[in-house]
């Protein structure tokens, strides 16, 4: 079949593009999982059970958004101010095609750092985590509502906007999303934005599946993610497939 045949091609060559810098891009988005695990009980000594749980499986979490919104949309908004997206676009091959295979190289990015992530922290932990089955197929959802909203984002603003909104986002992220915490700390309008947002969802969705003896999993945090990842998803098709 043409697409997939133009879906392999071009899977080979985002990865080829990012050859230089793919290997420290997948080292820094796992260092951000490491620290996490291994730096947070630094800053906090006395941690009980339920917080030494949330830090080992928002640590992932945390990972996969940091690529998924930040470092994606910076790159992409650079893809667009040199002008290859522009040239991606006069290819002969399917947007779709194209789309998608950015995608399945920026989550590949993201798996090793979740899989590092869990692993050290519960060897860190001592903790024995009965990780669900549903672990890959919510893992994987998180990862691509991640980066199709990151997409979005940059198919959307300009760079230098795109820079300051991912900055923001870093912020907004590590001080304000229930991802190491549960939502009732927050302040009831805040947690009240966060029911909407993705990323709620996102940390639920984590931890739901990788300590389910732990945390539940509601069904309202996939639906959440669905809608937000074909929402980004339709907005960045729209953007590459528009003329002029």
């Amino acid at each position: 079949m043409q697409l997939l045949r133009s879906y392999r091609l071009l899977v080979t060559w985002q990865a080829l593009r990012k050859r230089n810098y793919l290997p420290l891009m997948m080292a820094v988005q796992t260092l951000f999982s490491l620290g996490i695990v291994l730096g947070y009980p630094l800053l906090f000594p006395t941690l009980d059970r339920t917080s030494i749980y949330l830090i080992a499986t928002g640590a992932p979490a945390i990972s996969v958004v940091s690529v998924g919104l930040v470092a994606l949309p910076q790159t992409v908004g650079e893809q667009k101010t040199e002008g290859s997206l522009a040239y991606m676009r006069s290819l002969p091959v399917a947007r779709l095609a194209y789309l998608v295979a950015d995608l399945t190289v920026w989550l590949a990015i993201v798996i090793p750092g979740v899989i590092l992530g869990v692993l050290v922290g519960a060897w860190h932990f001592d903790l024995h985590l009965q990780v669900s089955p549903l672990v890959v197929p919510a893992v994987l959802m998180v990862a691509l509502t991640a980066t199709c909203v990151g997409y979005a984002i940059a198919s959307l603003l300009p760079y230098m906007l795109t820079v300051v909104i991912t900055q923001a986002i870093v912020v907004f992220v590590f001080m304000f999303s229930p991802l190491t915490f549960l939502p009732d700390k927050l302040p009831a309008w805040l947690e009240a934005i966060h029911r909407v947002l993705p990323i709620q969802a996102m940390g639920e969705v984590t931890r739901g599946t990788i300590a389910p003896n732990e945390f539940g999993l509601p069904m309202g945090a996939f639906l959440t993610l669905a809608v937000w990842c074909a929402l980004g998803f339709t907005v960045t098709y729209a953007a590459m497939t528009r003329r002029g």
